[in-house]
């Protein structure tokens, strides 16, 4: 698992890296989403992870950061990883569990620049990824919760808010984002929320 873990994460500063480090055109100044553009956000899930009845000692929201290159003026690629922990007895006298789950992604985007609409840019598109579920016993028993490492798929939509867009320097790189989304698939389906910082890096 922690190799696993690892491997994925290696894998997302790799991309990240070798993305920022691609030869682009674009202008510095333009805040606006266009081919070569890099995008870098740190965020939060407005809905817990947890697939267990009764949890506590959860994190109040989930943790992250999302990548993504621009390789037109409307298609991005990415990828996003996500971090949730809480701890749950499932209803049994074996001591507490400790579940730490990790969801990394990869991430297509579709921007749909509608328009001359000022200080927004529109997006729909789809995570692909993998769940990795880390379960600790406290008194060494077997977990009995029945969650697993499944595949998963996510629709989103969301938005980039250039609240900044006319300021000079670093403010003017700076979005809030919001994004909204559906896993479809295993335990940890159902809808989602996330909003975060995002950081033009060029």
């Amino acid at each position: 698992m922690k190799k696993k873990i690892l491997f994925l994460s290696a894998v997302f500063l790799l991309f990240s890296v070798v993305s920022v480090s691609i030869p682009v055109s674009a202008s510095p100044q333009d805040t606006k989403f266009s081919k070569g553009s890099v995008f870098l956000t740190g965020q939060i899930g407005l809905n817990s992870l947890s697939a267990t009845d009764d949890p506590f000692e959860q994190m109040q929201f989930p943790l992250g950061a999302s990548f993504e290159f621009s390789l037109s003026d409307n298609i991005g690629i990415g990828s996003t990883i996500m971090y949730d922990k809480w701890s749950d007895y499932l209803g049994c006298f074996c001591g507490k569990y400790t579940f730490k789950v990790y969801k990394p992604s990869l991430d297509l985007i579709y921007h749909l620049n509608v328009g001359e609409a000022q200080g927004l840019d529109f997006f729909t598109g789809i995570n692909l990824g993998y769940t990795f579920v880390s379960v600790n016993n406290e008194l060494g028993n077997e977990d009995i919760s029945g969650l697993k490492d499944e595949i998963y798929a996510a629709p989103l939509m969301g938005a980039h808010f250039y609240f900044w867009e006319n300021a000079s320097s670093f403010f003017n790189r700076v979005m809030i984002t919001a994004k909204a989304g559906w896993s479809v698939t295993g335990d940890f389906s159902g809808i989602f929320g996330l909003i975060g910082i995002t950081f033009k890096l060029r």
